[in-house]
C-alpha cells in the first residue's frame, strides 16, 4: 500500500477486515510482526516518538473530551498559555469542523467549560457536537499525516456528509486517510483501499471499484439498498 503526499485515502471493509488495526499500527500502538512502514523510505520505528507525533492528526472511534476549557481541549494547552495566535486558530480549526457558531454562543466561548462535572456553567455538547469537536482538534494540531478511523460515525447521514463534502477543505496541504462504515463518502477520497481478513484486495477511485464486479461494489450497493428502503418507511 503506497500512499502519496496530499493525497486523500479511504478504508473500507467488513466489520474485522482490519481498518483500526492498520490505523493502530500507522500510530505506532502495535509493532509490526512482519514487514515495515515507511515515510519517505524511513521506518517510523526508527523516527523519535515525539518527532513521529508532530506528524499525525488522529481522530480515534473512541476520543475523549475532558472537562476543562473547550480552548484547552483543542490545544491541549493550559488557560494561561493559550495566547492570541492559538485562539485565532482554534477558531479556524472550530470553522473547518462546522462548530465556531455554536461555540461563539457559548456563555465564555472557546473559553467554555466543557461539560458540568466541575462547573455550574459548562457546556453539553451533543455525540455529534463532541465528534465535530474532536475534528477541529484534529484540524488544529495541523499534523501533516490526518488519520480519522470512524470520525462521523454519531453523525446522521446529511450531517456526515456535509463534513466529508468539506474535507478537501479540512485537509488541505495534509495527507489524509479516513474510515467510514458508510460508503456513501468515500467518493469523497482520491483513492480507495478494500479490506477483507486483513489483506488488500483492491484499490481506486470509487468510480474504477464500482465497475468492477468486487467487494467494494457489492458493499456499496447494499448500502444503497438500505438506505432507500429507511427513505421509503419514512415517507
Amino acid at each position: 500500500m503506497t500512499i502519496h503526499p496530499g493525497e486523500t485515502v479511504a478504508l473500507v471493509g467488513r466489520n474485522g477486515a482490519g481498518k483500526s488495526t492498520l490505523v493502530k499500527l500507522l500510530c505506532r500502538l502495535y509493532k509490526p510482526d512482519n514487514g515495515r512502514i515507511l515515510i519517505n523510505g524511513v521506518d517510523i520505528w526508527d523516527i523519535p516518538l515525539n518527532q513521529y507525533y508532530n506528524l499525525l492528526s488522529v481522530i480515534f472511534q473512541d476520543f475523549q473530551l475532558l472537562p476543562i476549557l473547550l480552548s484547552e481541549n483543542i490545544t491541549s494547552k493550559t488557560r494561561c498559555r493559550v495566547n492570541a495566535s492559538d485562539e485565532a486558530a482554534v477558531r479556524e480549526a472550530l470553522e473547518k469542523s462546522d462548530m465556531l457558531r455554536w461555540t461563539e454562543a457559548l456563555p465564555h466561548g472557546i473559553h467554555t467549560p466543557m461539560t458540568r462535572l466541575l462547573s455550574e456553567d459548562g457546556a453539553v455538547p451533543s455525540g455529534g457536537q463532541e465528534q465535530k469537536l474532536a475534528i477541529a482538534r484534529a484540524v488544529y494540531h495541523k499534523g501533516s499525516f490526518m488519520i480519522m478511523d470512524e470520525p462521523t460515525s454519531a453523525l446522521d447521514p446529511r450531517s456526515e456528509e456535509q463534513v466529508f463534502s468539506q474535507m478537501r477543505d479540512i485537509t488541505q496541504k495534509h495527507t489524509a486517510m479516513f474510515i467510514s462504515h458508510r460508503l456513501s463518502s468515500t467518493r469523497h477520497a482520491d483513492r480507495i483501499f478494500v479490506l477483507d481478513e486483513g489483506k488488500l484486495i483492491a484499490e481506486g477511485s470509487h468510480e474504477t471499484l464500482m465497475e468492477q464486479e468486487g467487494l467494494y461494489r457489492r458493499l456499496y450497493l447494499a448500502q444503497a439498498e438500505q438506505y432507500a428502503a429507511d427513505e421509503s418507511e419514512t415517507n
